[in-house]
């Protein structure tokens, strides 16, 4: 009888071996041509030693001698010839030939270590149950670990993938082995562990065309384990494990998370504990690769995932091609899975849930705990009386033309002025009407973040609030002057009075600008890529440098709006990646409900963000300190940078406004010329989305030797600088105040709040 090593056309597809009894002629004369044809390459007779734990299993009370081992084998073999005795199994994948007791009595042998954890009643009703596996990395693990323990009669294995490389940093097997289909490389260990163990393999994978035969065929499955990565086959897998109230257990390996739905005695349990919702086996399969990421995260629970996985989340196809697995966290899942599987088919185990067996808080660092995180702010929020007695010392000379607006017009102004744009929408103002001048004010307990360094930002803002107030007073027929008062360490940023309008042209210039105010808004909504008209330009250039000194820059080639996204991108990875700058943007800038939002009145609703799902899901992955600092440790963050890029690629163009000298007043003024453009912008419908990354960062190059960087960035940010004044032709020396996306975009549904007025205006009586 002739035996082929291998199928000819699919030499790596076979797993189950040759089992041979030689008081079968048939199997007499296989097992002569093996040897005589040189097929079998390797033989293993090991049956003496086999014989020896045979009959000491029997006898677990008697303690025998070496001398009597001989005498009770004969006596067992009942004249049998030791030869024959048993079976001889063939492997055909690596031609070896191996003399083992036959089934009953090698069970009993190969399990005497199990008892009494596992009792022979208990071994006897697994070895009627029936396990589907999908995916075959845990899925290895478990498998082996359940043929070791001999925890099932029927093992169905599903994967469509060849070995490679890479995997073998968490799966059991050899080089020999690359390019074989793993569902064989696991078949295989399991017959050289046990080749009375039955094993089907499913070559492609779980698929419609063979899911009722992995789940039915021969009998229906006592549990699915799912190890697989494709969500669409979790998702079809558990509705149809559902269906026929077949208990899934999952391992993630990460954390030692363990997922169990126990469907068979829960048939109406949502999919996944209920995380993952609207979702069923026809549309999962409609949804792009982007799309599905968030429902991943739901799925694992983003605030279960650990810091390290988050991090290699953010990595994936930037500085890692996918997500990182370890053998000893497979090792575990390996563990966990097989128990949990023998108590659920022993009926020992009845519950639903998830359960983490996490190492780094079972085994914890005592003695070198985490770094405290948190930054504290050195301001307290300014109060009245500071505000009175700071407006007291102010010394100025009314004119003989002042007019004292009343109460409701101060507060009209005010309101108009508060509707101004802030860093992170941090309204750093507050405001005092004393004997007819109002007083603005930098309350520093607000705008304390890395964001506003050296003040730049704040005054920025305070030079938009001010060209409000102005616009709205000229409409009300008031022309507001003032003295600027500001500087690093003062609180009084300008003092306001009023006169009769003077300038009737500008007033009525202004004016169309006056409408915008209270429209005005950030707009990060993408759209397709539209061109505007030149002269659309010139009207909004016209605007921006009414302000004296101001100077309008736009930038619309290709070529060049590739770079400043590349640069703007870099900046938004630093700020990111910088402890100070991560902290602020999690806890100070964003609100990351709405309902936050609506309570605190500041901040920037992360729903007015314009992103995607899956870099809605990615800013929930960021918003970890352990996170950023893994993604730091590793050198990595490059996906950081993709905002901007996608955001940059969507633009009409850039702008950016400029003054010629870097100082506070600059930057007041320039507020004021920004201002006026988002207003005129606004009135043409046109979408303004401000990317000021690079100017909060340049100045802490320039003017701060890298102050609050960390220092591996701070020579590429120098030559990015470098490279950005090249393009914008400027210098060191002038006020960078804002650069932003011009677009026609649709209007935003959400938009920022205000702080109510009575927390921002005072009127002294």
């Amino acid at each position: 009888m002739y035996v082929p090593i291998a199928n000819p056309e699919k030499p790596n597809s076979i797993y189950a071996p040759l089992i041979l009894r030689l008081t079968s002629p048939d199997d007499k004369k296989t097992y002569d041509e093996l040897l005589a044809d040189n097929i079998a390459l390797f033989v293993s007779d090991e049956i003496q030693s086999q014989l020896r734990e045979l009959v000491k299993s029997q006898r677990p009370w008697v303690r025998i001698k070496p001398e009597e081992y001989g005498g009770l084998i004969t006596s067992h073999l009942k004249g049998a010839s030791i030869d024959t005795y048993g079976v001889w199994v063939y492997y055909p994948w690596s031609r070896r030939l191996v003399h083992l007791l036959d089934e009953e009595e090698f069970i009993e042998v190969r399990t005497n270590r199990n008892q009494y954890k596992i009792t022979r009643q208990e071994r006897d009703l697994l070895a009627t149950k029936k396990i589907g596996i999908i995916g075959l990395s845990v899925g290895q693990s478990i498998a082996l670990t359940l043929s070791m323990e001999r925890g099932f009669g029927e093992l169905r294995l599903a994967d469509f993938d060849l070995l490679e490389l890479s995997n073998l940093n968490r799966i059991r097997t050899g080089v020999h082995n690359l390019g074989v289909p793993k569902v064989v490389i696991a078949a295989r260990e399991i017959a050289e562990i046990d080749p009375f163990l039955k094993v089907t393999c499913f070559f492609d994978g779980l698929t419609d065309a063979n899911m009722e035969d992995f789940f039915t065929g021969g009998g229906k499955l006592d549990i699915l384990v799912d190890e697989c990565d494709g969500l669409d086959i979790k998702i079809m897998a558990r509705f149809r494990a559902r269906e026929l109230r077949i208990p899934v257990v999952m391992d993630t390996s990460d954390r030692g998370m363990l997922d169990i739905e126990r469907f068979d005695l829960e048939p109406d349990r949502p999919l996944l504990h209920g995380t993952v919702t609207g979702i069923d086996p026809q549309n999962i399969k409609e949804l792009s690769n982007e799309d599905k990421v968030p429902i991943i995260l739901q799925m694992l629970g983003v605030d279960n995932i650990s810091a390290r996985a988050k991090a290699s989340m953010i990595e994936v196809e930037q500085s890692i091609n996918t997500w990182p697995q370890l053998a000893s966290s497979v090792a575990l899942g390996g563990a966990a899975g097989a128990d949990t599987c023998r108590r659920i088919l022993l009926d020992q185990f009845r519950g639903s849930g998830r359960y983490y067996i996490d190492f780094d808080e079972i085994v914890s660092d005592k003695l070198n705990p985490p770094p405290q995180t948190g930054r504290d702010n050195p301001f307290q929020p300014l109060s009245e009386g500071k505000m009175h007695a700071l407006a007291a010392k102010v010394n100025l000379e009314p004119t003989a033309s002042d007019i004292i607006p009343a109460e409701n017009v101060i507060r009209d102004l005010v309101d108009a002025a508060c509707a101004a744009p802030s860093t992170g929408n941090d309204q750093p103002w507050k405001w005092l009407y004393r004997h007819g001048t109002l007083y603005l004010f930098h309350d520093e307990y607000r705008s304390f973040s890395f964001g506003d360094y050296r003040k730049i930002a704040s005054y920025i803002s305070f030079g938009a609030a001010y060209e409000n107030l102005n616009i709205h007073a000229l409409k009300a027929g008031l022309e507001p002057y003032f003295e600027f008062m500001g500087g690093p360490d003062q609180k009084i940023v300008t003092a306001i009075r009023f006169r009769p309008t003077v300038n009737k042209e500008e007033a009525k210039w202004l004016e169309p600008l006056d409408a915008a105010i209270h429209k005005r808004f950030t707009n990060r909504n993408q759209a397709p890529k539209s061109e505007i008209q030149p002269g659309t330009y010139s009207q909004l250039a016209a605007v921006a440098e009414s302000i004296t000194g101001a100077e309008f820059k736009l930038f619309t080639d290709e070529a060049v709006l590739d770079q400043l996204s590349a640069i703007i991108g870099f900046c938004d990875r630093v700020r990111l990646l910088s402890k100070e700058g991560h902290y602020d943007f999690v806890h100070h800038e964003m609100r990351w409900t709405s309902a936050e939002a609506e309570t605190t009145r500041d901040g920037i609703d992360i729903k007015t963000l314009g992103l995607s799902n899956s870099q809605m899901a990615a800013l929930g992955v960021i918003k970890s300190e352990q996170v950023i600092t893994a993604i730091n440790d590793v050198g990595g963050g490059k996906a950081l940078d993709m905002l901007a890029k996608r955001t940059v690629s969507a633009a009409s163009a850039l702008c950016l406004i400029t003054l010629p000298k870097h100082n506070l007043e600059s930057f007041f003024e320039g507020g004021r010329s920004m201002e006026r453009l988002w207003l005129a912008a606004t009135n043409l419908d046109l979408a303004i989305h401000p990317l000021i990354s690079p100017l909060y960062l340049f100045p802490r190059v320039v003017y701060g030797n890298g102050e609050g960087l960390d220092p591996k960035f701070v020579p590429v940010l120098k030559e990015l600088r470098k490279k950005f004044c090249e393009i914008c032709a400027i210098d060191d020396d002038c006020a960078e105040v804002f650069m932003a996306k011009i677009a026609i975009a649709p209007e935003p549904q959400l938009k920022s709040f205000r702080l109510p007025l009575e927390k921002t205006l005072i009127i002294e009586r």
